[in-house]
C-alpha cells in the first residue's frame, strides 16, 4: 500500500472492472445497444452495430451519440440496454473482503445507469462497500472521458483529485483522470485498441492489473492498518 498511501478517495468503473469482461455481461449490453438502434431507425444488425460503434467513439457512449443525432428518450435506452441477464456472475471474495481494507471513500463512477449499477452491487454482495454511485444521469448524461463529468464528480463529493485513485478497464477514461491530478489503474482485460499485455503503457497509466481482485490481493494487507 505504499504507493498508495496518500489516496483517500477511491473511485471504480462499473463494467470489466468490478465484474470481469470474462462474465460476458457487457457483451451483453452491447447486443442490447445494437438491437435499440435496429429497432430505433430500421437498419439491419451489421448497419446498426457500426451506428453502435461510430457513436461510442465520436461521443464516449451510445447513448449520447443517440441523443445528439436522434433526440432519444436516455431513460428509455438505458432500460433497454441494461436488460440482461447478471444471474450466472460470480460473487469474488476477494473483492468482497478486500475492498474493506481500502482506507477512505468508495465510489462507484460508471457509465451505465444507476438501477444497474445498484442491481449489479447488489448481486456481486459488495454493495455495501460504497458512499455512493456517479452514474451516467449523475453526469447529466455526458460520459467518461469527458473532463466536464470529472469536474462534476469531484465538486459533488469535494475530494481532492490528487489524493484519489480511479480504475477503469478503458484508458482514454484514465488519461482525464490523470491530468485532473489522480492516481491511475488500469484494468487490461484485453480489449481490442487498448493496448498489448507487457507493452511500455502510456504515462497516464500509473498502475497496472488483469482483474482487480488480483490487484487487491497483492496490494491490500490481510489486516490493513487503520488510519488515525
Amino acid at each position: 500500500m505504499d504507493r498508495f498511501r496518500h489516496i483517500d478517495t477511491w473511485l471504480f468503473d462499473l463494467d470489466n472492472t468490478l465484474y470481469d469482461a470474462s462474465t460476458g455481461v457487457f457483451d451483453q449490453i452491447i447486443e442490447r445497444m445494437t438491437l435499440y438502434v435496429c429497432n430505433l431507425l430500421g437498419v439491419s444488425r451489421e448497419e446498426a452495430n457500426a451506428l453502435r460503434r461510430g457513436y461510442w467513439e465520436k461521443y464516449g457512449t451510445t447513448l449520447y451519440g443517440l441523443m445528439q443525432e436522434h433526440r432519444i428518450d436516455p431513460q428509455d435506452f438505458l432500460s433497454f440496454s441494461h436488460d440482461v441477464d447478471i444471474s450466472a456472475v460470480p460473487q469474488c471474495e476477494t473483492i468482497k473482503e478486500k475492498l474493506g481494507g481500502l482506507p477512505g471513500r468508495k465510489i462507484i463512477f460508471t457509465n451505465s445507469s444507476r438501477a444497474f449499477a445498484e442491481r449489479m452491487t447488489r448481486h456481486l454482495g459488495i454493495d455495501g462497500h460504497f458512499e455512493s454511485t456517479f452514474s451516467i444521469e449523475s453526469a447529466d448524461f455526458v460520459p467518461k472521458p469527458n473532463p466536464e463529468t470529472y469536474r462534476a464528480i469531484i465538486e459533488k463529493f469535494s475530494f481532492d483529485p490528487k489524493r484519489a485513485a480511479m480504475f477503469d478497464d478503458m484508458q482514454v477514461n484514465l488519461k482525464t483522470a490523470a491530468e485532473q491530478g489522480m492516481t491511475t489503474v488500469w484494468i487490461d482485460c484485453g480489449e481490442p485498441g487498448e493496448g498489448a499485455s507487457g507493452g511500455a503503457l502510456p504515462s497516464h497509466i500509473h498502475h497496472k492489473t488483469e482483474k482487480l481482485a488480483d490487484w487487491l490481493r497483492e496490494t491490500v494487507p490481510e489486516h490493513p492498518v487503520k488510519r488515525k
